[in-house]
């Protein structure tokens, strides 16, 4: 989606970055901007060789970033790099990285010959998005099991700690600071947001390790091919926390039994389903909330954004 903070590359700059990369041993032969993503810039480029890559480039300022956001980049390219060792779930490698680069933060990744799920999934039989979505619910299970030592946002130490109910009050009141800055509205004000919280703090201490969450395994971020997966791309915004926080466990995934039966849990708990609720309300509160600090063109996006989080607390406040 196009909006006001992903930065805008020409193609002298994509050459001289494909330079620096390969160590001036490849040569930028042709490129495209891929337009599909909705934080970073990405071009998908050509190498004189034939090599194909995705060159993905981070707003080269704070501006427009919400305060959870900023060095996802970061983030991105570490778990991609811990999931591809790990080896059981396909993820592009990394060709290269500079995080900390003048020209800003980015990283080239090998190209993915396939199709996201989302551009493919309406035109399939149902039998085999039945296959790809027990696979996903696979796949999810094997990013789950692998576990790290505190929760919280994967690239912001400073604000992880041990205690999951704290870290979630606190991820949430981030956004709604990042709401009071730019004097969004909300459906309700912040104490009453936060006392929703607190009052399922008991569920939400049920969650004592934590766990590698991809958090936007959505279906844009599945390719497949030839009926199968091939890749899950776009873990920038990992974190360390509650598996039920996937988004194929939100409501507005809609439910999918296949993905349930391939990741092994077919059945939740009443604290599983208070847990998902609130999980429900922080994406609610993240797709309104970045509407106003991307700049967001499209009025429909905006509009949808809104009346959902209207919709999911008064499912959650209920």
């Amino acid at each position: 989606m196009q909006n006001a903070i992903k930065p805008q590359l020409s193609g002298q700059e994509l050459e001289t970055l494909v330079h620096r990369a390969f160590q001036g041993q490849r040569t930028l032969a042709h490129y495209e901007e891929l337009t599909d993503g909705w934080f970073n810039s990405a071009y998908a480029l050509t190498c004189n060789d034939g090599l194909k890559a995705v060159l993905k480039a981070a707003p080269r300022s704070g501006d427009g970033m919400m305060s959870y956001e900023r060095d996802v980049i970061q983030a991105e390219v570490e778990v991609l790099r811990l999931l591809r060792n790990a080896g059981s779930v396909p993820v592009p490698a990394v060709f290269y990285d500079e995080i900390g680069s003048e020209d800003g933060a980015w990283f080239l990744m090998e190209f993915i010959e396939g199709s996201p799920y989302n551009k493919v999934k309406e035109s399939l039989p149902g039998e085999e998005r039945v296959r790809i979505e027990e696979e996903l619910g696979r796949l999810n299970r094997c990013i789950n099991r692998i576990q790290g030592e505190r929760f919280g946002y994967y690239a912001r130490e400073e604000w992880q700690g041990e205690d999951w109910p704290a870290v979630f009050s606190g991820m949430v009141a981030g956004l709604l600071k990042d709401a009071r800055v730019k004097s969004i509205t909300l459906p309700a004000d912040e104490d009453a947001i936060l006392d929703l919280i607190s009052r399922r703090k008991a569920s939400l201490a049920e969650v004592t390790v934590p766990s590698l969450v991809h958090w936007d395994l959505w279906d844009g971020n599945v390719f497949v091919k030839e009926g199968r997966i091939i890749a899950l791309i776009d873990c920038e915004r990992a974190l360390w926390g509650d598996p039920l926080m996937e988004f194929y466990f939100r409501s507005v995934a809609g439910g999918s039994q296949a993905f349930f039966r391939g990741y092994g849990k077919e059945s939740f708990t009443s604290a599983d389903r208070e847990r998902m609720e609130l999980y429900d309300l922080y994406l609610a509160l993240i797709f309104h909330i970045e509407c106003y600090y991307r700049g967001y063109s499209d009025e429909n996006h905006i509009r949808w954004a809104q009346e959902h989080l209207v919709n999911t607390w008064n499912t959650v406040n209920r």
